[in-house]
Formats: structure tokens, C-alpha cells, sequence
């Protein structure tokens, strides 16, 4: 993995979670708000996921980011979790 594929995974995560937050804002939902800016915290201080949340970012890639993005994220993925 490289650093590039590291701060690209890094960005997609924010922008994914970032985007939760405000999208449950708008909608008036608090508690998905919430959770997502917990994860951003979590995530800020540890730089790892847990579980399903890499599905979660990994979807949202797969919708907003560009081919060469998503291989990225794919690899740093691969090696945080070792699969």
C-alpha cells in the first residue's frame, strides 16, 4: 500500500461519513447524525473501521469516487484488515 492509496482511502472515509452526517441533518434524523460524526471521530484518532463500516465507505466509493479512487481504497482495505 502505498501513502497516496492511504490518504486517498483516508479522504473517501471522511467524505463518506461527513456526507451521512449532514444528509441525516437535512432530514432530521439526530441519531444517524450522530453516529456517523462518532465514527469520524473514531476513525480520526485510531485510523481503522470496525465491521460493516468498511462496506459503508466502500459503497460510497463505488458511487462518488473515480475507478483509479476505489482500487486505492480497495488496497488500503485490504491491507488495515488483512484480507
Amino acid at each position: 500500500m502505498s501513502p497516496e492509496d492511504e490518504a486517498t482511502a483516508h479522504l473517501l472515509v471522511t467524505a463518506a461519513f461527513h456526507d451521512a452526517a449532514a444528509r441525516a441533518d437535512e432530514q432530521g434524523d439526530p441519531s444517524i447524525g450522530d453516529f456517523s460524526r462518532a465514527v469520524l471521530r473514531q476513525f480520526e484518532e485510531h485510523q481503522h473501521l470496525e465491521g460493516a463500516l468498511y462496506a459503508v465507505v466502500m459503497r460510497y466509493a463505488q458511487e462518488h469516487a473515480s475507478p483509479e479512487d476505489v482500487a486505492a481504497l480497495r488496497r488500503w482495505m485490504g491491507e488495515v484488515t488483512g484480507s
